[in-house]
């Protein structure tokens, strides 16, 4: 057995780390591909397609658009900060990336006015994923979020359009210097945004596309430092950025289909484990509930003072009891007992005394009886047994010996010693006649004849009466 849980720990270790390896590669994977453009394709071979360039730029612009306004809609339902800032992000790329797309035949005129408008875009991004990163966990009021407008950001990334367009035109600053260092300063916040998430030790399914995201858009960024305007390295980082802008939408779009929230949206491991652990509780709930249900049946059985069966109980049982009997063709008896004189033991000492007589009452009898006789209280200070498959001679022995036993051992109430006694009515079940009513009827008259011969005897039902 030990040798078997050591042998599942080790499997469960290797998936683990093959798991980890795998996001790992996954990661590192367009980085394989920019060393080999670099090292195996001239830079001298272009691929110059206007058109299809702004139609591609035109489904990123749209795209992204569509995300910054279901992002939003996510982040007015949950308030939490991150959302709002990759709002920010979405609508920021949007913005500033569009005269990307719209100014590609100015390409061949001026390069800058075409090309400065992709760095200032993920400059923009990777700015707002990191602070979205750092605001992790935070959440503000309902009402606030909903309070929040876009007309500050809006008029901010129309700014730096305006700013970037400026700069483009441009002739006596080094442009290529400015536009490397935007690509690195954005490389840098994107690798911070993935660093504070294994610092904060953030995990879950979202954290996982956020994180290989930011390494996919850092990657884009290096290998737009490498190429140049339409080189196979240019393209292949539009590539990159559009699959890791894909995957992130993948995750957000995920969350506005159900939570809405970033923190709550789980992968498939994540999501059996939460089942299990769930299932794990409900099997809990039911055993508890099942041990309140045990417990009830129970308390509705038994008598609450002296913890033997009530009423209700030894009437049900009796019920059993006769039907085996008469199946069985076994004998069946009942004998009804009644205190003597337990009103003055209540007049006298009070009715804690009386309480303890009827407890220590149930003790004696419980020394006596079998396990398969049934002691109830069905009233008062009157109690009923049940004595299965026992002849009325015999009963009547087990009557008598009771009777004996609590008449030699008196109970202590206070520094006084009292000696009591007890009636007993023994009746024997008739099959085919007797209902448990009709029985314990007959029973109780015999009681009532024992207390009118004097008390503290037994009265016995006559065995020529028994199958009359």
């Amino acid at each position: 057995m030990e040798r078997e849980q050591i042998k599942n720990t080790t499997v469960k270790l290797m998936a683990v780390w093959y798991n980890r390896l795998l996001v790992i590669f996954l990661a590192l994977l367009p980085l394989w591909f920019i060393l080999y453009i670099e090292s195996e394709i001239s830079p001298d071979k272009k691929f110059i397609a206007h058109t299809f360039h702004v139609i591609v730029i035109s489904f990123a612009v749209l795209f992204s658009g569509f995300l910054s306004y279901i992002t939003w809609r996510c982040y007015r339902a949950t308030g939490e900060e991150l959302l709002r800032w990759l709002v920010y992000g979405f609508l920021g790329f949007t913005i500033v990336y569009a005269p990307h797309g719209f100014l590609t035949h100015y390409s061949m005129s001026n390069v800058w006015i075409f090309s400065l408008y992709g760095p200032a875009s993920r400059l923009v991004m990777s700015f707002c994923f990191l602070v979205a990163m750092l605001k992790y966990g935070e959440v503000i009021e309902l009402e606030k979020a909903g309070q929040k407008r876009l007309t500050v950001p809006v008029i901010l990334f129309l700014v730096i359009n305006i700013l970037v367009f400026g700069a483009a035109h441009l002739t006596t600053v080094d442009l290529n210097w400015w536009r490397l260092l935007a690509e690195y300063v954005s490389i840098s916040m994107f690798l911070s945004s993935v660093i504070w998430m294994l610092i904060q030790k953030t995990r879950g399914y979202m954290a996982l596309l956020y994180g290989l995201a930011m390494i996919w858009f850092a990657l884009s960024c290096l290998s737009f430092t490498i190429g140049v305007v339409w080189d196979h390295q240019w393209w292949f980082a539009h590539i990159i950025f559009a699959a890791g802008f894909l995957l992130l939408s993948y995750g957000v779009v995920q969350a506005f289909l159900t939570t809405g929230s970033f923190k709550n949206i789980y992968s498939q491991t994540e999501l059996l484990d939460q089942i299990l652990a769930e299932k794990k509780k409900s099997e809990q709930a039911l055993i508890e509930l099942k041990e309140v249900n045990q417990k009830l049946e129970e308390l509705a059985a038994t008598d609450s003072l002296t913890g033997v069966a009530n009423r209700r109980e030894f009437m049900s049982r009796s019920e059993e009891e006769m039907s085996r009997a008469y199946r069985n063709g076994t004998e069946l008896c009942m004998m009804v007992v009644d205190f003597d004189h337990f009103k003055e033991v209540n007049d006298e000492y009070g009715h804690q005394a009386g309480d303890k007589v009827l407890k220590n009452f149930v003790k004696l009898t419980s020394e006596i009886m079998r396990p398969s006789d049934l002691l109830a209280r069905i009233g008062g200070e009157e109690f009923a047994l049940l004595l299965p498959e026992t002849s009325l001679s015999s009963a009547a022995k087990v009557a008598e010996r009771l009777r004996q036993y609590i008449e030699e051992n008196p109970i202590a109430i206070g520094k006084k010693n009292i000696k009591l006694t007890i009636s007993i009515g023994l009746a024997q079940y008739q099959p085919k006649v007797d209902t448990v009513k009709k029985w314990l009827h007959r029973a109780d008259e015999l009681l009532y004849q024992a207390k009118d011969k004097g008390r503290n005897r037994v009265e016995v039902e006559d065995s020529k009466d028994v199958g009359d």
